[in-house]
């Protein structure tokens, strides 16, 4: 009999998200599931929605109870689950058709203590892979492993991207901190340390939203409560004493403390201008000590920006530190940035600070039209803290090769004004002769990229696309050739060549003629 899986959603106000969430749960391709969907005492109408999707389909099962936050409702969501396994979905994300189905199959076959997939985060406009998943290199291959092979594994400490065999929470007693921050930072850590086998897949199984009032600094700055830093802080002390205490291996001491200084610089050192200035004392106080129990080596494993930011802190460099933060929060209120030559600068109370590898252009195609045998693309450009316009390159670069092929677009200074920038805010049109591609002896996809030519530190950025391209202003035919440029799953501008080889003519007449 196929293994049940219990889906555990809590609910609190989630009404704009929720019927996507429960959508995403109902079209999964594995039908063996019981969802488990808790109302954490919703004031909107989540739960009018809930009842819906509980009437019409016997599957789903809704509970309700007062507030009580997450940590509480995802135990409860445990105790009540009667499946071999557990996967918990927060009710603004969504999770992938085959998810459930792929991470089961995994699970299964090696009899693994869970299994677990890729993150994709999304909003309207992009999709993208957290950073931190990208590069730790974390789910790029099928296999089999185990904290001790994979320790880099520890650097994802996301409850929702796993497939859990609930006999390995319930027999290690693991469970979720209730009435605190980040409680699901000791159950991932130590469900990940116990487990004999993971099985890791490369498919997207979990997706996870960027609210639109996510970078917000008005709500950042509810977050960077001096509460919420010491909770973080506590739990992360509280997982390495556990490690220290149960013999963990070195490497696995010396990741998680890799991981704990990424976290605290990342999420809180980087965002100090959004503490509240009579917290600020207190709040440095119990950072420093925090990360002067971690040996001062692993910060050289941090990469420039947080390693600066880390510099700055231990040095007690308070000043430079906040304006570093207003930068990266774009929270200042006059421009902070001097844009010269090559390099964009932070004139600090101590030093110049070149913050160029931080100043990463996004670039979105917002037209695409066809017209004398060229395709005329035209959209918008952001560079961030610039005051001049920064000239550069569209490039196609072959997915299978090395070579680019350059392209120049025309830039103006748009009306828009988005910060104390004048020229953050670009417009750009740019010709692109299909001719340029037709050297390809073969079906070949082009990726497509934006680089400030003039600021060799600054991150080169894939060229996004606002819209999928219809087909008569996409398309062009070359000597027989099909090009033609598509939106790719995570929001980029791609183009694909399709030679004409008498193979693909016979098939594509013969095509309409066979019986599906």
């Amino acid at each position: 009999m196929p293994s049940l899986v219990s889906i555990v959603i809590p609910v609190y106000n989630a009404i704009p998200y929720l019927e996507e969430c429960l959508a995403s749960v109902l079209a999964q391709t594995y039908p063996h599931i019981e969802v488990i969907m808790i109302n954490d005492g919703s004031t909107d109408d989540s739960e009018k929605q809930l009842s819906e999707f509980a009437v019409s389909d016997e599957r789903f099962k809704l509970y309700s109870q007062e507030n009580h936050g997450l940590g509480y409702t995802r135990n409860r969501g445990v105790s009540l689950s009667k499946g071999k396994y557990i996967f918990f979905l927060d009710a603004d994300d969504t999770i992938s058709k085959k998810a459930i189905k792929l991470l089961v199959a995994a699970a299964e076959e090696n009899d693994a203590d869970y299994a677990v997939g890729k993150v994709v985060r999304f909003n309207e406009n992009r999709r993208y892979v957290p950073i931190r998943h990208v590069e730790f290199n974390l789910y790029n291959q099928n296999k089999l492993t185990s904290l001790s092979e994979s320790p880099e594994l520890m650097q994802d400490s996301i409850a929702c991207n796993k497939l859990w065999k609930k006999s390995l929470l319930t027999a290690n007693n693991l469970s979720f901190k209730e009435g605190k921050y980040y409680e699901d930072l000791t159950l991932t850590l130590k469900a990940a340390v116990l487990a004999k086998k993971i099985r890791v897949i490369d498919k997207v199984v979990y997706n996870w939203r960027i609210r639109e009032h996510e970078n917000n600094p008005s709500i950042t700055q509810q977050q960077m409560k001096l509460a919420n830093t010491l909770d973080r802080l506590e739990a992360l002390e509280k997982n390495k004493k556990w490690l220290l205490d149960s013999n963990m291996a070195d490497r696995l001491i010396e990741e998680h403390d890799l991981k704990s200084v990424l976290d605290i610089i990342r999420l809180h050192v980087i965002k100090y201008t959004l503490i509240e200035e009579v917290e600020r004392e207190e709040w440095q106080s119990q950072v420093v000590s925090f990360l002067n129990k971690i040996p001062a080596g692993v910060a050289q494993k941090l990469p420039n920006k947080e390693k600066i930011f880390y510099t700055l802190l231990m040095e007690n460099k308070m000043e430079d530190l906040l304006l570093f933060s207003k930068v990266l929060t774009n929270t200042e209120t006059y421009p902070l940035i001097e844009q010269q030559e090559n390099r964009f600068l932070l004139k600090g109370l101590y030093k110049e600070y070149d913050i160029t590898p931080s100043i990463k252009p996004a670039i979105t195609v917002e037209r695409i039209e066809m017209a004398d045998g060229l395709w005329r693309l035209a959209g918008s450009l952001i560079v961030p803290k610039a005051t001049v316009l920064a000239e550069g390159k569209v490039f196609a670069k072959a997915r299978e090769g090395s070579s680019e092929i350059p392209f120049t677009p025309v830039l103006s200074v748009s009306k828009k004004i988005l910060s104390h920038y004048a020229c953050e805010a670009q417009d750009f049109e740019l010709v692109i002769d299909p001719l340029a591609f037709m050297d390809s002896k073969q079906d070949i996809v082009f990726d497509f990229y934006f680089r400030l030519d003039a600021y060799p530190d600054s991150p080169t950025s894939r060229v996004r696309l606002g819209f999928s391209p219809s087909q008569e202003k996409g398309t062009a035919r070359v000597r027989g050739n099909i090009l033609f440029f598509y939106r790719t799953d995570y929001g980029n501008l791609s183009m694909k060549i399709q030679k004409n080889t008498l193979k693909k003519f016979i098939a594509n007449k013969i095509r309409p003629f066979i019986k599906k």
